[in-house]
């Protein structure tokens, strides 16, 4: 890998959310024109309040309030679309006799983007 590819890898990349298509799926402003492939991961979040430090009442910075991640399944042009990749454990207690003795079902089951809104941050992985 050369020096300029690393260097481009390095740079914090960030987009925006620009429609939210349902609890698993959002577009953001950004596309093939801005080197978006398929496969890419990103951060979404969105910028909270300013924190200061409790003994010097400095000022730390804003908390970035991570609402999930995800990985771009389509590009188009000048945006993208990204479906979360976060799994949650669903445990399922079986509902037959026979199925008792078997133990409980688990699946893993896809985790919706919390709260995400038109303008957060979709930050590259």
């Amino acid at each position: 890998m050369s020096t300029k590819q690393t260097e481009a890898d390095d740079v914090v990349f960030e987009g925006r959310i620009a429609q939210i298509i349902d609890d698993h799926r959002i577009v953001i402003n950004k596309g093939r024109e801005h080197g978006v492939r398929v496969g890419q991961r990103f951060l979404i979040l969105a910028i909270g309040d300013e924190i200061f430090d409790p003994e010097t009442n400095e000022s730390l910075g804003q908390v970035e309030v991570v609402k999930g991640r995800g990985e771009v399944t389509h590009v188009q042009e000048k945006m993208s679309t990204l479906q979360t990749t976060e799994t949650h454990e669903i445990r399922r207690k079986p509902s037959t006799l026979f199925a008792l003795t078997q133990g409980a079902e688990v699946t893993h089951e896809p985790k919706a983007f919390i709260d995400p809104e038109i303008g957060d941050i979709a930050r590259r992985l």
